[in-house]
């Protein structure tokens, strides 16, 4: 596909238009008037769009039927908040070239990718290529997507679909990254309490110390190398030597990576274990933890509470509401007199190299970027992608195409992404719908 100067010159201008639209969910700023420029973009392009109304913001779906086999794509229209304002070098919500870079709020995460796509399909629509299509523009997920889960289940007849192509895709250098799946998540929350105020800690051997139930709960649940809730590791699902192949030739720069992170040190020292361990090992994390006195000096009390919040990575086919239900059996066999609450839960997803959803998202990449992509079997991180897989029962699921790189600053003052990015992104969707309906 090559792009011509009108087509260019449209689709900058769309992406610009969308990108002066102040749609933070956050504090509910322009969502209407955002989701209602989606609904007329989308109609104007030739395609049937409709505002459904969710409990919260409203969601936009499009949707193009010419035959069965149909591609679900996922992307968020609403945008994080600009704060710090002073820390901006441009307007954030006025978009503005600064050499090959174009500065705004959200055009890396997640309106870039967004019209890139769209841009994609409506010129394959253009160019007499069959495509069967729903798109779903959510307006929360950067407020957690608190809603999605219910609409999903609320809207099983028009947001069906064969496969998913979920928002992310990233480049990593010159080379695109295509995630295969994601981790799964599941946070909770302990707390303890033993009245209305501290207590002088000369009661000690009378008096619980909320602090030290929530470690030795903390305990129960993990020694700090292996995670000891019943039937923790049981449902994992083995790897297939492709996985193992894909997991080898995955790029690591150990010192790089330290760099980025800020850390002198890493668990795993070797490439391929640091790899194996990111992408396959279920985790167990504590986020924080709080309790008693903690500022300057000493002060000698028994807190009157503690709290601690966990959240654990989980892998394929690990399953959160089960995990979850080993916890609580857990703790009450060890006479544990807190509360639990589950904060949030997503199932992982692990789609398989040789299937063709992969295969057409591998090899048009690899066409329009001259280049292998990066490919990793799932991410690190969650998203909810188990929503659409779980209750549409779509076997098939990926997260790619995008034009995000590593100066792109997603969330953070002067996000931006390099302008040929966005438009080999164009091509990249082009590309792959000609595959997938070859």
């Amino acid at each position: 596909m090559e792009i011509s100067n009108d087509l260019r010159d449209r689709s900058l201008g769309i992406l610009n238009e969308f990108l002066r639209l102040e749609s933070v969910s956050a504090g509910n700023s322009c969502i209407n008037e955002t989701a209602s420029y989606l609904k007329d973009l989308l109609n104007d392009l030739g395609i049937n769009s409709e505002i459904r109304r969710s409990t919260g913001n409203p969601v936009v779906i499009g949707r193009i039927d010419s035959r069965s086999r149909r591609i679900i794509i996922y992307n968020h229209y609403d945008v994080q908040p600009a704060d710090p304002l002073d820390e901006w070098k441009t307007d954030p919500f006025n978009p503005m070239m600064i050499g090959k870079r174009l500065y705004a709020r959200d055009v890396s995460d997640n309106k870039g990718t967004l019209i890139a796509r769209l841009i994609g399909i409506y010129q394959a629509l253009k160019d007499k290529i069959p495509v069967s299509t729903t798109f779903l523009y959510e307006g929360e997920e950067e407020i957690g997507s608190p809603n999605l889960e219910n609409f999903i289940k609320s809207n099983k007849n028009i947001i069906n679909g064969d496969s998913l192509i979920m928002e992310g895709g990233t480049l990593m250098g010159s080379r695109p990254v295509i995630s295969l799946g994601v981790k799964g998540l599941l946070y909770i929350e302990l707390s303890y309490e033993i009245g209305s105020s501290d207590v002088h800690s000369s009661m000690a051997p009378v008096v619980e110390n909320p602090a030290m139930e929530i470690i030795k709960a903390i305990s129960a649940l993990s020694d700090g190398t292996d995670i000891t809730i019943p039937g923790f590791y049981k449902d994992i699902r083995n790897l297939t030597e492709d996985e193992i192949n894909i997991i080898k030739e995955y790029p690591v720069d150990m010192e790089n990576i330290k760099r980025s992170l800020g850390v002198d040190n890493l668990k795993k020292e070797g490439s391929y274990e640091y790899a194996m361990s990111l992408f396959t090992e279920p985790t167990f994390n504590i986020d924080g933890f709080s309790s008693g006195y903690s500022s300057k000096g000493s002060k000698t009390i028994i807190p009157k509470r503690a709290v601690a919040k966990i959240d654990m990575g989980l892998v394929p086919d690990q399953d959160p509401n089960s995990i979850y239900r080993n916890i609580l059996y857990k703790l009450d066999s060890v006479h544990f007199k807190g509360t639990v609450k589950m904060l949030g839960a997503e199932y992982p997803v692990r789609t398989s190299p040789d299937g063709d959803l992969s295969r057409a998202m591998i090899e048009s990449a690899e066409t329009v970027y001259k280049i292998r992509p990066v490919i990793i079997i799932n991410s690190p991180g969650t998203q909810p992608m188990g929503l659409f897989t779980r209750y549409l029962k779509i076997k098939d699921a990926v997260s790619a195409i995008g034009v995000g790189d590593e100066h792109s600053r997603a969330h953070a003052p002067n996000e931006s992404i390099d302008i040929d990015n966005f438009f080999l992104a164009i091509k990249h969707t082009y590309e792959f719908i000609k595959m997938y309906y070859h």
